[in-house]
């Protein structure tokens, strides 16, 4: 079960499973949330993506990231808890706390896939191939993915941006100095990613984040510093960059 899900054009959950992470890559992901509701727990399908790369996230704790392109996403999400199927999922599944696991019952796939036909609408990545519909070939069944997201501030990272820009008149990269506005026109106007630098995978409890813990960066390098083991800071990815060039 997650927090709310923020739409970024790819989806990346955390889990202690690499070796089970591993063989979901290819694989479809359904993206079932649960929300507090009194007693209860409101459960719905957000969306579905296919894996396509792991990653270490902490290396000290084991903490990998499976993460892919979001294929479909469904708008509003569908609620779950009052369709026949959903008890026997629910059970198998341990109330969600088995985390990052395989879904075998070909008979809750069925409803998936007929869920998704049948409510889905495609999300900015829809020009992407249809994840049910291969051209041709037989590949693994399908994947559930629930699990504990840490839940990131909005507002922090919406005072990041205003606050580069009033000091800066622009948002580019602290590593490259990419200028999505500049490259993109009025599609890049106001657009960069926010990066922790002290990831909160670090910490096993909430902290305090100021505006001086993030930076500013463009999704190539956000990527790229997220790939080492242990994390790059920016200024050692800013060095790798500079050498780079001519």
């Amino acid at each position: 079960m997650g927090y709310e899900l923020e739409p970024s054009g790819e989806l990346r959950f955390l889990s202690r499973k690499p070796g089970v992470l591993k063989k979901a890559v290819g694989n479809t992901v359904w993206v079932v949330q649960g929300i507090p509701d009194g007693k209860k727990t409101a459960f719905s399908l957000c969306g579905a993506y296919v894996a396509d790369r792991v990653d270490v996230e902490d290396p000290s704790s084991n903490l990998h990231v499976i993460s892919g392109q979001r294929v479909k996403e469904f708008v509003p999400p569908v609620p779950l808890n009052g369709l026949d199927w959903f008890p026997s999922l629910l059970k198998s599944q341990s109330n969600f706390s088995l985390g990052f696991n395989r879904l075998s019952d070909e008979a809750v796939v069925q409803a998936l896939r007929a869920l998704q036909a049948k409510g889905s609408q495609p999300s900015p990545a829809s020009d992407l191939p249809d994840i049910d519909l291969p051209a041709a070939g037989t590949e693994g069944a399908a994947r559930l993915v629930s699990h504990l997201r840490r839940e990131r501030n909005r507002a922090l990272v919406d005072a990041k941006k205003s606050a580069t820009l009033n000091a800066m008149g622009r948002l580019c990269c602290e590593v490259c100095g990419f200028d999505f506005s500049a490259t993109y026109g009025a599609l890049g106007e106001g657009f960069c990613e926010v990066h922790h630098l002290v990831p909160l995978s670090a910490s096993s409890a909430p902290v305090t984040t100021t505006l001086d813990d993030l930076a500013v960066l463009c999704s190539n390098c956000h990527r790229i510093i997220h790939r080492s083991a242990p994390m790059l800071s920016v200024a050692e990815l800013s060095k790798v960059v500079s050498r780079s060039r001519p």
